[in-house]
């Protein structure tokens, strides 16, 4: 037994430690950081080279944490940079309120923390290795407690399938990676699944991690955080399965995707998968999201109390026969907002909102782009059943396909006022030539918003144009075709009652100019009193007969002093009279079922 200072110090096990031990056992005591490196370099290389002077053997930080060499610590706790360290550090099962930080340190065995409870503990800048025949991850931290954890500019590398870094069902404060590197050429980079944080993430300012895992290289399954995911600037890339797995994963403030974050895989499951996550708000401004083989964000399900940004030049490239960006069945508090955004899928939808509900606005303009591949009945934006609590801005103009085929499904689409910024005309010439089928309810929704802007004219025309679409493409009978086209010249299909007004007007000029005309070559003369020949009727009686004979219900008595003649011309005006009596009343009839509405609308 030793003495340092006024603290009393044991030796572990009764081993002698090394002087550079011993003076890691004093700092301790002190309160000092022992720093082996001073100003000499600290990259791989160096910490490769490093020697006995820099060797401090993993059993005396155990003991060290323990509690066990220093009967009282400082409260500073035990703060190392520039050492090598000796055999896996083992804390498992450990339970100690010393504080652990290593800067700049080589672990080449790796790390121990299952099951301990710690106070903190601070892995920063350091390299941290699998251990030598070892299966198990470089950092094996299942259910591992600490108020805690950083492993800021670290680098951690492993190649087995049980991830670089476990942290499952682990529970920390505050887990801070900003700037670590991290890569598995077998399993996950991270596996936190169930992992609960009661502040923050931070996988930040140029956080990097790789892997050829089909579990995703950074798996938050189930996770909970309590505070914000922040990966802004981080670089995520995974040949074989998801880059980010974060199904149901909680996060109570904000998901930040942003500042140049990158995201790429190979993948079926998807590039970033949210699926029934629930979080605060998600921003992935700028991200750039890319996937050879499947979706690129995978979010059917997920809840966002706030607002949702894939803006600011968001760009996704995608593979996949389902939506390369998906959000099916989504729920928004806020807004979705996708200005500027870019997206592309080879195989099918670029955007698939199919369901989704947002409380407030959908902007899908100022520079929002989507092009889609695939066969003929694939869309470029599925639309369909989604409800928008605001106002939908959608620049038409900039969604194509790269071959020809329908643009957008919006069956069951609902919004607020009128959709900006493309015009009526656009949005008609949308609705009958670029969507796959028919549907009354699009057209509707239309009119609905034009009408409660005070626009009831154009909402009359929308109407129109959605018979005119239902008599093309909704598979209707001959019989249905003939009575809706009838309607539709007639009646304006229900919305113009004054066009069956004009045409019977028409036939009363017809008919009156067929009387006249008819008159003129001898179809008409007065009535023959007994022993008088017959003479030509009079222009007024030529024009009353017209009237006559295309107004049946109106009689002028022109018919009783005027008469059609046997000739000719007389049969002719005689035949011409029945048609005209019967389109009057066809017509009259039309007029008032649809001034009255008894014609059917839709």
């Amino acid at each position: 037994m030793t003495s340092v200072g006024a603290q009393r110090v044991r030796d572990a096990n009764g081993a002698t430690p090394t002087a550079v031990e011993q003076r890691l056992i004093e700092s301790v005591a002190r309160g000092e950081v022992l720093d082996l490196a001073g100003d000499g370099p600290v990259d791989e290389e160096a910490m490769r080279s490093w020697g006995d002077d820099h060797a401090i053997s993993a059993s005396v930080i155990r003991e060290l944490v323990r509690g066990r060499l220093v009967s009282e610590p400082d409260p500073h706790g035990l703060r190392l940079r520039g050492a090598r360290i000796v055999g896996r550090l083992d804390l498992e099962n450990v339970t100690g309120d010393l504080a652990l930080e290593l800067r700049d340190c080589l672990l080449p065995d790796g790390v121990t923390l299952r099951n301990a409870r710690l106070s903190a503990v601070a892995l920063t800048g350091c390299r941290i290795e699998q251990a030598p025949g070892s299966t198990d991850a470089a950092l094996e931290a299942t259910r591992c407690a600490a108020w805690a954890l950083s492993l800021d500019w670290s680098t951690v590398s492993a190649d087995t399938v049980a991830a670089t870094i476990r942290l499952a069902a682990a529970r920390v404060g505050t887990l801070d990676c900003r700037g670590a590197r991290w890569e598995n050429s077998t399993g996950p980079a991270l596996d936190a699944d169930g992992l609960t944080v009661d502040q923050s993430v931070f996988l930040n300012d140029g956080f990097t991690a790789t892997s050829a895992s089909a579990r995703g290289t950074i798996r938050l399954l189930g996770a909970h955080i309590g505070g914000q995911l922040n990966c802004g600037g981080a670089r995520l890339e995974n040949t074989v399965g998801p880059a980010l797995n974060a199904d149901n994963l909680r996060a109570d403030q904000d998901v930040l995707l942003w500042n140049g974050f990158s995201a790429s895989s190979a993948s079926e499951q998807g590039t970033i998968r949210l699926i029934g996550a629930h979080l605060g708000s998600l921003s992935a401004r700028g991200a750039r999201l890319s996937n050879t083989a499947g979706p690129v964000l995978d979010a059917d399900g997920l809840t966002v109390d706030r607002d949702l940004a894939l803006d600011g030049g968001f760009t996704a490239r995608s593979a996949s026969g389902w939506g390369g960006v998906s959000l099916a069945g989504a729920r928004i508090g806020g807004l979705l907002a996708c200005g500027g955004a870019h997206m592309e899928n080879t195989l099918g939808p670029a955007l698939d909102l199919n369901g989704l509900r947002v409380d407030q606005d959908v902007l899908l303009d100022d520079g929002f782009s989507a092009t889609s591949g695939g066969d003929e009945v694939v869309v470029v934006l599925v639309l369909a059943g989604t409800r928008v609590g605001g106002a939908l801005r959608l620049d038409i103009d900039r969604v194509a396909r790269t071959a020809p085929g329908p643009l957008v499904e919006v069956e069951g689409l609902t919004y607020s006022g009128q959709p900006r910024p493309a015009s009526l005309r656009r949005w008609l010439t949308l609705l009958r030539e670029d969507t796959p089928r028919y549907s009354a309810q699009p057209y509707q929704q239309l009119a609905a918003a034009y009408r409660a802007a005070g626009h009831d004219r154009d909402a009359r025309t929308i109407l129109i144009a959605q018979r005119r679409d239902q008599l093309h493409r909704a598979g209707l009978s001959a019989t249905e075709r003939a009575w809706g086209r009838l309607i539709g010249i007639t009646l304006g299909y229900g919305y113009q009652p004054w066009r069956a007004l004009l045409l019977l007007l028409a036939t009363l000029a017809v008919a009156v100019a067929l009387s006249v005309v008819g008159g003129h070559h001898g179809g008409l003369a007065q009535k023959a009193v007994a022993g008088e020949a017959a003479t030509a009727c009079t222009s007024i009686d030529r024009i009353g007969v017209g009237l006559d004979l295309g107004a049946p219900l109106l009689k002028t008595g022109a018919r009783d002093r005027c008469q059609p003649t046997d000739t000719v011309a007389g049969q002719t005006l005689t035949i011409a009279g029945w048609i005209l009596q019967l389109l009057t009343w066809c017509f009259a009839t039309l007029f008032i079922a649809g001034f009255t509405s008894a014609v059917r609308k839709t």
